[in-house]
């Protein structure tokens, strides 16, 4: 138990896999040097695999070396070549070839040999390992200023965790212009980047510990990536569709909760909330996760407002969910033998059936990331219900990396290749992908799982092909980030209710006559807050919540070295008012269209299975009139003048 309870620094310090010690004079003199920092080469790290027939002979079974089955490929014809046998895996698995290789009595087998029997074969799997660096902060500085292209990038280093528990890669980011080795720390208020080489904020003194390699639950698919440069996994998992439905379509009949008419909130954490300084915010319940990959609530009849289907709902999603939160690298969750705070909730999004009236049967949702006041880390979804008659509505990501670092003036200029083509070319799938963006299909039982640090996340349009009514039904499990500390669980916030309740029950109120005496005395003591008020405090934050959180523009986060004017593109948390300092129409010319695609990435789609793609896709005639249409068409140089 005393692990589980452990803080989170005192687990990372214990855990991580510190860097060689660096004399203390050489150390000294670099950091007086403002040189950069310096990071040993990645571990490496294999898995290996035993090879075998299956026991009907049809199929090539995959098990680990604890005995776990770790794929099956099937049906399956014996290649002639080593090479062949490992041109399959990888298309099974979902890697490269190259990081495969056979073994057979432990001597490598060449590409070209012949195969034969499998039986007595093993494969070793190269693992990229890309932990994240844990760090310390530099220098006591409240602001930073580190360079960005040949600029600066402004950071605040007071919204990044305190102590030693900060993450961060190092990784070669190709911007929608240039190239340049940076620095990326990920938390839910802001993506922080900057420039490898001199100034750095951050200095990494060891790896984040290895995430487990958990399986997933028996009759899932397999586990899918939704774009390589993406924190975003995903699989199908029926079984537990049908029974969840159940319990949780019989509490929302009782409830009948719809605050607006496309929603029906089951399992509402809006009306489950903590009042601190700075407002109300989610109340998590805590979850102990093994070092195995199960979990337990904690808290008994206190875990939650709705105990019993915490337990019977909450529970299993996460305990599915916990292979693919183990995946996740920006940021990357602690999880084995660590109590995790997450916040349940449960909706059902409400489409109104198609009538000769011209009704409108659709639903599009607005770019966002999860959480107001807290620090969400990750987002597990679960669809236990989808109507058959629902078309559309996939799940479009996009990173919240800077896109780009344009200068004018006597700067690199760089902001003349920053056009429509190229702009198309960096968000398009292919070899030119240089912005993170993915779509997930969603379907009856699929279980999806990404960071809300690194993406923002929307509904694509969902349209109602039938007549009645049809609903999307799901599960939603917010992570909380214990980098930034613990927020007041469950357990504590209902203690006092519980035990005044268990002693005026004691005393024979509440069993005879009146069974709501308890609660109705808890709300005049104000101990628990009644229906009615948890409606409005709930009315008060969906409203925030519903705003746009955030658009693709400029910023004035990247300060000019010279006279040279310089704009960061890319997504900014909070939504930026007109005049907010926005200086796209200081690149407009001619030519240059860039900005008008960035900004048309905030528009919704109109087109049925299309995202940011449709707007890709616009010639500049038809997406100056959708701008102008939505009030967000920049003014032109000429028109400022």
């Amino acid at each position: 138990m005393a692990c589980f309870v452990q803080s989170y620094a005192a687990a990372l310090a214990e855990r991580v896999q510190r860097f060689p010690a660096e004399p203390s004079e050489d150390r000294g003199r670099r950091r007086r040097r403002g040189g950069e920092v310096r990071v040993p080469a990645t571990p490496v790290q294999y898995q290996v695999t035993t090879l075998s027939r299956t026991a009907d002979g049809a199929g090539l079974l995959g098990t680990s070396l604890s005995g776990d089955e770790v794929f099956l490929l099937q049906p399956f014809d014996p290649p002639r070549s080593a090479g062949e046998l490992l041109t399959a895996l990888g298309e099974l698995l979902e890697v490269p070839p190259a990081r495969l290789t056979l073994l057979r009595a432990g001597a490598e087998l060449p590409s070209k040999a012949a195969l034969g029997e499998v039986e007595g074969l093993t494969l070793r799997e190269g693992l990229v390992d890309c932990r994240p660096l844990l760090c310390r902060l530099r220098a006591p500085n409240d602001r930073a200023e580190p360079s960005l292209g040949e600029g600066t990038v402004e950071v605040d280093v007071a919204k990044l965790p305190e102590g030693e528990t900060i993450q961060a890669i190092r990784e070669e980011r190709r911007y929608v212009t240039m190239e340049e080795a940076c620095w990326l720390s990920y938390t839910s208020k802001q993506v922080i980047s900057y420039a490898v080489g001199a100034d750095e904020v951050l200095e990494p003194y060891g790896f984040f510990p290895l995430a487990p390699q958990w399986r997933l639950p028996a009759g899932a698919s397999p586990a899918r990536r939704a774009a390589p440069n993406c924190d975003v996994w995903s699989c199908q998992l029926g079984e537990l569709a049908g029974p969840m439905k159940a319990k949780l379509d019989a509490h929302a009949r009782r409830t009948n909760d719809r605050p607006i008419p496309r929603y029906q909130m089951i399992v509402d954490p809006n009306q489950f909330v903590h009042q601190q300084e700075g407002g109300p915010v989610w109340v998590p319940s805590e979850f102990d996760v093994t070092r195995e990959g199960s979990c337990r609530l904690v808290g008994g009849d206190r875990s939650h407002l709705e105990p019993r289907l915490a337990q019977e709902v909450a529970q299993p999603v996460l305990e599915a969910a916990l292979p693919l939160l183990a995946k996740l690298r920006r940021p990357q969750l602690l999880l084995e033998d660590r109590r995790l705070q997450v916040v349940f909730k449960a909706q059902r999004i409400i489409v109104p059936g198609r009538h000769a009236d011209g009704s409108d049967a659709e639903y599009v949702g607005l770019w966002h990331v999860d959480g107001h006041r807290e620090h969400v880390a990750a987002v597990v979804l679960y669809y236990y219900h989808v109507d058959p008659q629902l078309e559309g509505g996939d799940m479009e990501f996009c990173g919240r990396e800077p896109m780009d670092v344009l200068g004018i003036g006597d700067c690199s200029n760089n902001y003349g290749k920053f056009h429509a083509a190229s702009v198309r070319a960096a968000l398009r799938d292919g070899p030119e992908t240089r912005v993170a963006n993915c779509r997930v299909p969603i379907r009856e039982g699929t279980l999806l799982v990404f960071s809300n640090c690194q993406l923002v996340h929307r509904v694509l349009k969902m349209v109602n092909s039938g007549t009645h009514e049809a609903s999307r039904d799901f599960v939603a499990l917010f992570v909380l980030d214990p980098a930034f500390g613990e927020l007041r669980p469950a357990r504590s916030v209902l203690s006092a209710g519980y035990h005044v309740a268990r002693a005026l029950q004691r005393c024979g109120v509440g069993m005879m006559g009146c069974p709501q005496a308890v609660s109705l005395i808890l709300e005049f003591l104000g101990i628990r807050p009644s229906a009615a008020q948890r409606k409005l405090t709930r009315n008060a934050l969906l409203r925030e919540q519903l705003q746009p959180s955030g658009e693709f523009c400029g910023s004035s986060q990247v300060h000019a070295t010279g006279n040279g004017c310089y704009s960061m593109i890319g997504w900014l948390h909070h939504l930026l008012g007109k005049g907010s300092g926005s200086s796209l129409w200081m690149f407009e010319g001619a030519d240059w269209n860039g900005h008008k695609l960035l900004q048309g990435l905030n528009l919704p789609p109109e087109q049925l299975g299309r995202g940011m793609s449709e707007i890709l896709s616009l010639d500049t005639v038809e997406l100056d009139c959708r701008l102008e249409y939505r009030g967000l068409r920049s003014p032109s140089w000429s028109e400022l003048e």
